[in-house]
């Protein structure tokens, strides 16, 4: 689901999932690329005030006025488009889910400002008293993010995207952020199997995947703390050896330099493992200069790795391979790959 198209529709969404499955961070980011301000209030912590207004006695009229907040002028003023999040709205007080719900009423705010919402779910055991119904009623969509197992039922949610769909746009952000090819790879590999394996516990010292957590490690791997001790502390001390033994794989397979040096002679691996670590090691450090030499090696390889290998290059440097004859050689014979490789 396009959740870009859907601020360009004007459409009030509503997004549930556990902690850490990226419901902010990926409501942000569609308010970005739809050119969108983006306001995020933490409804749990709010008072009715803030979005119902203050109640002031107006003596001369005698009634009793609800006179609107810094934030409630600045969004009636508002005259470009403005994606108003309610973050954690299911752990918010009745009073202030009904202060929400007035905003939806006609006239209250201008048609440029869109009201979305995130919750968790009352099962997260993270204090979620359940959203009013209606106020959950004037959303116009209501999405839940798919976890690991999560299907769409005729009688359950309606999940923004597939499991599978929710690893690979992980994999491209986190290439996008320039996080170590490791950890792409081996979410790949294992389809996204320790990316998220988030469930509510009791023990404060217990860690577990999550979407955060990975973005922890990212950093971790960045600054070079790539031991257990630094990476179970984010994970867990089972991923984290699991996700550190496929890392030291790379010690086995020719690095990007031996590739560009002798991309006919240094050796293609033949585990699948391998294949898809040293199809992100060469992405990651391709440039236009080498990018000759990979396509020859790519040439080589199994045609969905190289095709993984292709995909990732292109997405880092975009019109840098235009003037490689190579690449365009190899794209001519396999860009029928780029359609259905993940």
């Amino acid at each position: 689901m396009n959740l870009t198209k859907l601020i360009a529709e004007k459409m009030r969404v509503l997004l549930v999932g556990p902690p850490g499955c990226g419901k902010t961070s990926r409501i942000a980011a569609a308010a970005k690329a739809a050119g969108a301000r983006f306001l995020s209030f933490r409804a749990s912590l709010a008072e009715r005030v803030d979005f119902g207004g203050c109640l002031v006695p107006d003596v001369a009229g005698g009634v009793t006025r609800a006179l609107p907040l810094e934030m409630l002028r600045d969004l009636k003023a508002a005259k470009d488009v403005v994606l108003v999040l309610f973050d954690d709205l299911g752990q918010a007080p009745m009073d202030v889910q009904a202060s929400v719900m007035k905003l939806f009423d006609p006239g209250e705010l201008p048609e440029n400002v869109l009201l979305w919402g995130a919750t968790n779910r009352p099962a997260d055991k993270a204090g979620v008293c359940g959203l009013c119904e209606p106020l959950r009623s004037r959303f116009d969509l209501a999405f839940a993010i798919a976890t690991p197992g999560a299907e769409n039922k005729a009688d359950g949610s309606t999940l923004l995207g597939s499991w599978a769909d929710e690893v690979a746009g992980w994999c491209e952000w986190a290439l996008d952020q320039g996080f170590a090819p490791e950890l792409v790879a081996w979410h790949r590999s294992t389809v996204g199997r320790t990316l998220y394996d988030w469930r509510p516990h009791a023990d404060p010292a217990m860690r577990l995947p999550d979407f955060r957590s990975w973005e922890t490690v990212g950093k971790l791997w960045r600054a070079g703390m790539s031991d257990l001790l630094h990476i179970g502390a984010a994970i867990g001390k089972g991923p984290a050896a699991e996700f550190l033994a496929f890392a030291r794989l790379a010690d086995k397979l020719p690095t990007p330099d031996q590739v560009a040096i002798d991309p006919n002679g240094a050796p293609v691996p033949s585990d699948p493992s391998a294949l898809y670590l040293i199809s992100a090691n060469l992405a990651a450090a391709a440039t236009s200069q080498n990018a000759p030499a990979f396509c020859l090696y790519m040439g080589r390889m199994p045609r969905i790795y190289a095709a993984l290998t292709g995909r990732d290059m292109y997405r880092r440097l975009g019109a840098k391979l235009s003037g490689v004859k190579e690449w365009q050689s190899w794209f001519v014979e396999n860009q029928e790959l780029f359609s259905c490789s993940k």
